[in-house]
């Protein structure tokens, strides 16, 4: 039958033809139908990934711009709040005084009249009895028993009440009280008020602001305004102001009720009729709130140019979908569309990676200033009560030096003690007293100045003030970093000491991003520790005391070509070859899980050769050491 059909189509060739014509241009449409299922599929892939690329990315973005007008935000809470903290310690102080526990007014009156005059902080100052009557020094007389103030230091609270127009000053002013302690019992005496302009934080909340039409407020515990830049809502004698509870804008009403619960967080909300972000912290040292608002353009028109690009990559995947559809209906050039096809792919690859390798480095650079924000605020929060503690201490030892001289004078004028004195003093040791308390001052001072060098370093590594280039001491910024890494070079249990080696040259100041190039010398320093802290184990106890773990710092200028040159050696176990090669790419690592991502040297390498235009190089044996060497120009030529 085969035969005879193949035989009968040879008899037949236009039958032939059709039949072969039919074939092919069935094949033909299933190739095609292949093709473009394939590219179909391929489209929607990198549709959806390129989607959720720019989603994240651009989350990533706002939520960073957004953070900054918070940290904004705080910094104007931070000022308010050591304003007050200084203001309720003078008060405090002042009430622990001897004049003023006496609570006789004809000796108190001048003593509070110096201190206004000194301090020229204070508008007034007043003594409150418990019975609730003030006199003050502008000669005033009235009750106050129905004030916050002084039910609150009655129990025993420093405060800062909510401004109000002062009864006798008739000005708006913050009254700060402190309960006076008695010479019995746990009852206070009396209170002292002083009454502060609040010229402070309307000047603080007039210089909080970020970018053209934005502006600050503060509002009270009630949520009234005290500080804005519309002086109608502030109230005056004749009128008081009205809390933003109240307001008939119902989005401002429920962020003062945030504000007003003492919440922190920036939101979007329609104020003044337009859209804007608000941002809100509350402070520390009052029941009061501050809030920032900023248009929501000036925050979102940095994500113009990410809008822009994924604009260019959806017209070119539409341009590459209509050239895919060109090729599946124009077979005769099939295979250079195809070609064109693998490259546009291969770009649109290389962006998509550009976009992590650039998502990852928004999240360490977020995440290396929310640390030097960090840094900078621990040391100023520890400088403040270190430098207190310091300064009494001086106090404390010409007191304690007194009573040991006085103890002194009393065996010498009475040598025979009564039973009770002497055996009060053997119980106490007074001999060893005597001779122990001076050690143990000069001891708390060396301790307390130690802890000012601590914060100082620390301050001068996180250089939070220093975002623009200048010139600084590098050697001065390795022994900040190494100060910060003291507590890994020091021995411990599992892990021996590492001896620091330095040889600094005398090098001029050098104009740079200092706290980037701190950065730069702590990502090194710790892939050094790193690598002595993995060799240790392998090394022998003998082998440790003869060679110990070492890190060399040597700093030196190359006059040839002014540059500042910086090398960083180890003794550790070294790289390969093909590590060293690799050190410095983005998302490389040999650390296990939990130590790394392969970001620390890549962005070291951006930060010395993109933006100082600088060298980076590293020389290595496996198992001898590493060394770094790192070139800056003395003088920036961007």
């Amino acid at each position: 039958m085969l035969k005879l059909r193949k035989g009968w189509l040879i008899f037949n060739p236009r039958r032939y033809n059709q039949m072969d014509k039919n074939h092919y241009s069935l094949k033909c449409r299933s190739r095609n139908f292949i093709l473009l299922s394939i590219l179909v599929i391929l489209s929607l892939s990198i549709s959806v990934t390129a989607i959720i690329s720019y989603k994240i990315v651009r989350g990533l973005l706002l939520d960073s711009l957004k953070q900054q007008v918070l940290l904004k935000t705080q910094q104007g809470q931070n000022d308010i709040d050591n304003w007050l903290a200084i203001r309720k310690t003078e008060i405090k102080t002042l009430a622990n005084s001897a004049v003023v526990r006496s609570m006789d007014w004809s000796m108190t009156e001048p003593y509070l009249q110096s201190e206004v005059k000194r301090m020229q902080t204070f508008l007034l100052m007043a003594l409150i009895t418990p019975d609730g009557a003030l006199i003050n020094t502008q000669e005033g007389r009235t009750s106050v028993k129905d004030r916050e103030f002084f039910q609150h230091s009655m129990a025993g609270e420093t405060l800062a009440a909510d401004p109000i127009i002062g009864r006798t000053s008739n000005q708006l002013q913050i009254q700060i009280s402190s309960p006076i302690p008695a010479e019995t019992g746990t009852k206070p005496a009396g209170v002292l008020m002083g009454g502060i302009p609040i010229n402070r934080v309307v000047e603080v909340i007039g210089n909080l602001h970020q970018g053209n039409g934005s502006y600050a407020f503060a509002i009270n515990s009630q949520g009234v305004p005290i500080a804005h830049p519309d002086i109608r809502l502030i109230g005056t004698p004749e009128k008081a102001a009205e809390s933003f509870l109240n307001s008939p804008n119902p989005q401002l009403a429920k962020i003062t009720q945030k504000m007003v619960a003492q919440h922190t967080n920036i939101e979007l909300a329609q104020l003044d009729g337009q859209w804007n972000y608000v941002a809100y912290t509350p402070l520390h040292e009052a029941n009061w709130s501050v809030a920032l608002v900023v248009p929501q353009e000036n925050i979102e028109s940095p994500l113009q140019a990410l809008n822009l690009l994924a604009t260019v990559l959806g017209g070119l995947l539409v341009v590459g979908l209509i050239s895919a559809w060109r090729q599946v209906q124009l077979y005769e050039q099939i295979r250079d569309r195809a070609f064109i096809s693998s490259q546009q792919a291969q770009e649109l690859s290389k962006t998509l990676k550009e976009l992590q390798n650039t998502q990852a480095q928004l999240i360490h650079t977020e995440k290396m200033s929310s640390l030097g924000q960090l840094v900078a605020g621990v040391a100023h929060e520890i400088n403040n009560p270190a430098n207190f503690i310091h300064a009494n201490l001086n106090h404390a030892s010409e007191y304690s030096e007194g009573i040991l001289d006085l103890l002194k004078l009393y065996e010498q004028a009475y040598p025979n003690p009564t039973p009770e004195i002497s055996d009060r003093a053997q119980d106490l040791d007074i001999e060893f007293l005597a001779e122990d308390l001076p050690k143990l001052m000069r001891s708390m001072q060396v301790g307390t100045k130690r802890i000012r060098e601590i914060v100082l370093s620390l301050r001068n590594f996180s250089r939070l003030d220093e975002a623009d280039m200048k010139s600084v001491d590098i050697n001065e910024g390795l022994d900040n970093t190494l100060m910060i890494l003291n507590h890994r070079l020091t021995a411990t249990p599992n892990q021996p000491e590492i001896q620091i080696l330095k040889k600094y040259g005398d090098l001029p100041l050098v104009e740079c991003y200092a706290g980037q190039l701190n950065q730069v010398f702590m990502n090194v320093l710790v892939n050094a520790i790193d690598a002595l802290e993995e060799a240790s184990p392998k090394r022998s106890s003998e082998e440790l005391k003869s060679h110990p773990n070492q890190i060399k710092l040597q700093t030196q200028i190359d006059k040839s070509s002014d540059y500042a040159i910086v090398q960083i050696y180890d003794n550790g176990i070294g790289m390969s070859e093909d590590v060293r090669h690799r050190v410095f790419d983005h998302m490389f690592t040999t650390k296990p899980v939990g130590k790394g991502i392969g970001l620390g040297m890549a962005i070291a390498y951006q930060i010395v050769v993109d933006k100082h235009k600088g060298t980076i190089e590293v020389d290595s044996t496996p198992g001898c050491g590493t060394e770094f060497t790192i070139r800056i120009p003395l003088k920036s030529t961007n």
